[in-house]
């Protein structure tokens, strides 16, 4: 069985693509599975074979501890590490090719608190990939663009996985945004030389910094997907099935 675990900004369509593409796979005659990992939300377009929500009520939390949505989140995160035997168990017994892992909205607590690379770590002893969205409205300029990949070059340091950047949303980018962003990807010079007109020094000279850091690992493995019209999906498998060979 093998896993991809879906991280991403808050918006960025993970429940929605984990729903679709487990759809699409389902379709091409592959056995799927579905896994909640975020306590906080209210409603899935999935129905999900393990709901870590059977184990955390986020409701309560806030009520026993008098916390916020984010802080009752952050101390659900925690809790999570405690019943993370019991749905290591009801993984183990699951006998999938593919199962789907949907995570918290504020991607923040989950990669980037201690919990969220322990839990990854110690969920399964599958192999495991991770598809990092990117919203594509986060895409359209430059600078977004860059600060996109950043954030997607941190979620790989912290889960030391491999990873398939996703740009998610694709339908709603015009042809020209779509044709403008996939020259930026193809050729990341054009990215250092587009950088270059920058109005602000300090954008300038940050971005330069970091296309150069990151470009030859980061932008290849981009592909555009639509939980929509499923644009993408073959793409998108394509590169699931090169890296489970690989690893």
């Amino acid at each position: 069985m093998n896993m991809i675990m879906l991280v991403g900004t808050a918006g960025s369509g993970k429940s929605t693509l984990a729903a679709a593409f487990s759809e699409w796979l389902k379709d091409h005659d592959k056995s799927i599975g579905l896994v909640n990992l975020d306590p906080g939300v209210r409603w899935l377009p999935y129905s999900p074979d393990i709901d870590v929500r059977d184990y955390i009520d986020l409701e309560k939390i806030m009520m026993k501890y008098e916390l916020g949505p984010n802080g009752a989140l952050i101390a659900s995160m925690d809790m999570m590490v405690e019943y993370l035997p019991q749905i290591r168990g009801e993984i183990a017994e699951m006998n999938y090719e593919y199962l789907i892992v949907d995570t918290p909205g504020q991607m923040e607590i989950f990669a980037f608190r201690s919990t969220g690379p322990y839990i990854t770590s110690n969920i399964t002893e599958e192999k495991m990939i991770i598809l990092c969205l990117i919203d594509a409205i986060f895409t359209k300029q430059l600078s977004n663009f860059v600060s996109a990949l950043l954030l997607a070059t941190s979620v790989q340091y912290r889960f030391l996985k491999p990873q398939i950047n996703v740009i998610s949303k694709s339908d709603m980018l015009s042809l020209n945004e779509k044709r403008r962003i996939e020259k930026w990807i193809e050729n990341p010079e054009i990215l250092e030389i587009e950088v270059t007109v920058e109005p602000y020094v300090m954008r300038r000279e940050l971005g330069r910094k970091i296309i150069h850091a990151i470009k030859d690992e980061i932008l290849s493995d981009i592909v555009f997907t639509s939980s929509t019209t499923y644009e993408g999906f073959d793409e998108l498998y394509a590169l699931v099935e090169r890296i489970v060979a690989e690893t």
